[in-house]
């Protein structure tokens, strides 16, 4: 299951054509929905989601679709590579879990494991904009509204979303009975330098930085960035941005992590993919990079160091690097920042 969220004019039509051509050149079958008639008709092969999976008028929470086991249009929707539902927040989540119960109850004759997978385990992609027109609730309250959206639905848990396995270490000698004690919810919160969090939301696309070290010789170290290419269940494949490795295609595996804080009186164990998402990063782990293009900001004036000197060297050219500088509440106008510099150090140099 996968959301696209974008604003109007970004080109998700653009997206719903390409994916629809490609599969479909290659004899598979795609299923082209949208939420409204007039924005099916912008799908190739497009239907409304109520005309192509017979949902219900009057839905609630336990509402299924009019599908039967054994029909064409079952046996359409097994067939099926691909479901694409465009304009999916201004349509009613009850709508969306009705077609994931009949979906999951059309695909168990496939393998009875598809009843605990959502939508059966067929692959859909969902779309739209929350800036745009909700589900409307006759005479709905603000709160019942947005309760209705499907990002308030049961099925958001499933869209993109990488769960660590958190367990305390065996190895721990101190731990003195500590997995008895902490339970894997408190684990599960807990967050560490240097460690990914339990919860890793990925996308195609997104920008994310190594927190280990993994394979120097192709550049794969700790603080190398990259790109999310490919999405799996056990390993994700990256392109490496800047070294003698740029470009490269790279995969990541889940690795076993156990966190080093000197602040916990124990250690423990976390499993997950050694990343961070990583728009930005701190002036530290730039240390050793070249940039075309560096936006410093400094919502706090630098307190080391150093630092000033690093984030302002990254750049390659002057018209490359933009200042945003902050400075006091009070103060909307400033245009300077204090540069920490402990000229002692230079002595024996």
């Amino acid at each position: 299951m996968y959301f696209f969220y974008g604003y109007g004019g970004t080109g998700k039509t653009f997206i719903w054509k390409s994916l629809s051509a490609g599969i479909r050149s290659q004899g598979g079958i795609v299923l082209n929905v949208a939420s409204s008639g007039i924005a099916s008709l912008l799908l190739p092969g497009g239907r409304t989601a109520h005309s192509r999976f017979k949902i219900p008028i009057n839905v609630n929470e336990d509402s299924v679709c009019n599908i039967r086991q054994g029909t064409d249009l079952a046996e359409l929707i097994i067939m099926s590579k691909l479901i694409i539902w465009d304009e999916a927040p201004m349509i009613h989540k009850h709508c969306i879990e009705a077609v994931d119960r009949t979906f999951r109850d059309i695909l168990r004759v496939c393998s009875e494991s598809n009843m605990d997978k959502p939508f059966g385990g067929k692959t859909v992609v969902f779309g739209g904009d929350f800036r745009q027109i909700l589900p409307v609730v006759p005479k709905g309250s603000r709160q019942s509204i947005v309760n209705a959206t499907i990002n308030s639905s049961y099925l958001w848990s499933s869209c993109r979303v990488y769960l660590s396995s958190d367990s305390i270490s065996a190895s721990d000698s101190n731990s003195n009975g500590s997995a008895d004690i902490h339970s894997v919810e408190f684990l599960n919160k807990l967050k560490c330098s240097g460690t990914p969090n339990h919860e890793l939301m990925l996308k195609v696309g997104t920008p994310v930085m190594l927190l280990r070290n993994i394979d120097h010789s192709n550049g794969l170290c700790n603080g190398t960035r990259l790109v999310i290419t490919r999405l799996g269940d056990y390993v994700l494949e990256g392109r490496v941005l800047g070294g003698h490795s740029n470009g490269h295609k790279v995969l990541i595996p889940r690795m076993s992590l156990i966190p080093s804080d000197p602040r916990l009186p124990f250690r423990f164990q976390r499993r997950q993919f050694p990343l961070a998402v990583s728009y930005a990063m701190t002036i530290n782990k730039s240390q050793g990079q070249s940039l075309s293009h560096v936006g410093l900001f400094l919502k706090k004036s630098v307190f080391s160091h150093g630092q000033l000197y690093v984030a302002v060297s990254r750049v390659t050219s002057r018209e490359g690097l933009k200042i945003l500088v902050c400075g006091d509440e009070n103060d909307s106008k400033c245009d300077s920042t204090l540069n920490v510099v402990y000229k002692e150090v230079f002595q024996n140099v």
